[in-house]
């Protein structure tokens, strides 16, 4: 069954076209939201870029910010803040507090750009093997994390407790493994990522695109 499923996702991902695609923008006035959030009632997010304004004079009006150019910024340090926490995702958040540049200098809103790409998110438990495949077209891997969150995932008998407050990032090394492949296979294991809470049976949860090569 697992096998058929599979086979019908990678179907898909390879039907899928650029136009599937929808793009949003979320905006976040500081003083009046203090969660920057990002959601895709379908598919996954993919963050492309983040403006910003720290000019007292550009402040909000009613929920809307100026669209003076001049006004406008961007940070790569907040825009790699943005996509480790919400490219891969079905839905995220980030304060606004990483948009200031310090306590005297409060940034007055930031607005994220992104897009909600075909895809889902995927579980693979610990001594198995993360499947990841794309027809003709080629893997990018948008998200991975080792580790435990979730008692509803990846079930096992227990003694104690499992640990779930449990996850580290290790997008880098499936992306290392799979990207620009057709097909990749990723054992999960503690051999290839850190251990963070031991004696808790662990996942890796992760999501990728199917793209043309």
């Amino acid at each position: 069954m697992e096998d058929f499923r599979r086979l019908v996702f990678t179907l898909l991902s390879v039907l899928a076209c650029a136009s599937s695609s929808l793009s949003e923008t979320t905006l976040t006035c500081d003083l009046v939201q203090h969660k920057h959030r990002l959601r895709c009632d379908s598919g996954l997010i993919v963050v492309h870029n983040v403006t910003m304004s720290h000019r007292e004079s550009d402040v909000c009006v009613d929920g809307v910010r100026p669209t003076v150019p001049e006004s406008i910024g961007s940070s790569t340090r907040l825009l790699n803040i943005i996509r480790s926490r919400c490219d891969g995702q079905y839905n995220c958040s980030v304060t606004i507090d990483n948009c200031h540049s310090s306590c005297r200098t409060r940034c007055v809103w930031m607005e994220t750009s992104y897009s909600c790409e075909f895809g889902e998110i995927h579980s693979a438990c610990q001594k198995q093997k993360a499947i990841l495949h794309c027809g003709h077209q080629a893997i990018r891997v948008l998200m991975a994390d080792y580790g435990r969150v979730s008692l509803k995932v990846c079930r096992y008998n227990y003694w104690q407790p499992p640990d779930t407050d449990c996850k580290h990032p290790v997008v880098k090394g499936v992306a290392q493994r799979c990207n620009g492949k057709h097909w990749c296979s990723v054992p999960v294991s503690n051999h290839l990522f850190p251990n963070k809470c031991p004696g808790t049976r662990k996942y890796l949860r992760y999501s990728y695109l199917c793209v043309d090569p």
